[in-house]
């Protein structure tokens, strides 16, 4: 009786093996040259990503500028990443054109809508950026046309990988900035850095 269930054992490991089932697939790789361009860097958005997704066999990007911000007087800017790891959603990378009263209200009205506020905190960029283990957020300065006229970079980590929490802001952090540098430089800001 032992032997059979040891024998269906095998038999079912190397079907499992065979068939590239888990815990036997192989992680597939983020290619820089697959990433959205609206990550901003590729080479470090790429291994920012890999180091806080879960294992996948196979990852897939999905880049949209459906609002560019086509000269000075335009008052709008949109941009969505949204990375996939066979064929579920993983992460989104946003950056808006949007115009608060205070920084405050941004990280109210916006970033708690991903992370509870207590676990929150700040990092140095634009006028206000805070990140937790599963969110990074910036807030900068964009166009003199408009007295608030900012950029709100978003990257949301829906599934993550292994990494601790701190690992994890680090590299989401990483994929914010890069993010903002790119939208601050597409949305044709005139005001504000990253920083």
């Amino acid at each position: 009786m032992a032997a059979a269930i040891v024998l269906l054992l095998v038999l079912f490991a190397g079907a499992a093996y065979v068939l590239g089932l888990h815990p036997f697939t192989k992680r597939g790789d983020i290619e820089a040259a697959d990433a959205c361009p609206t990550l901003g860097d590729a080479t470090r958005a790429a291994a920012a990503l890999t180091a806080v997704v879960p294992d996948r066999a196979s990852y897939s990007f999905d880049d949209n500028v459906p609002d560019p911000r086509r000269d000075s007087t335009d008052s709008s800017y949109l941009s969505a990443c949204f990375v996939y790891g066979d064929d579920q959603q993983l992460v989104v990378v946003g950056a808006e054109m949007t115009e608060y009263d205070r920084a405050a209200d941004w990280v109210k009205e916006v970033v708690e809508q991903r992370a509870s506020a207590s676990t929150l905190t700040p990092f140095t960029a634009g006028d206000k950026a805070v990140a937790s283990p599963r969110v990074a957020a910036v807030y900068l300065p964009c166009a003199s046309h408009g007295s608030r006229r900012h950029l709100s970079v978003v990257v949301h980590l829906k599934q993550p990988g292994d990494a601790d929490g701190t690992a994890l802001r680090s590299h989401l952090i990483v994929l914010a900035k890069n993010a903002a540098v790119f939208a601050h430089r597409k949305a044709r800001c005139d005001r504000g850095a990253v920083g």
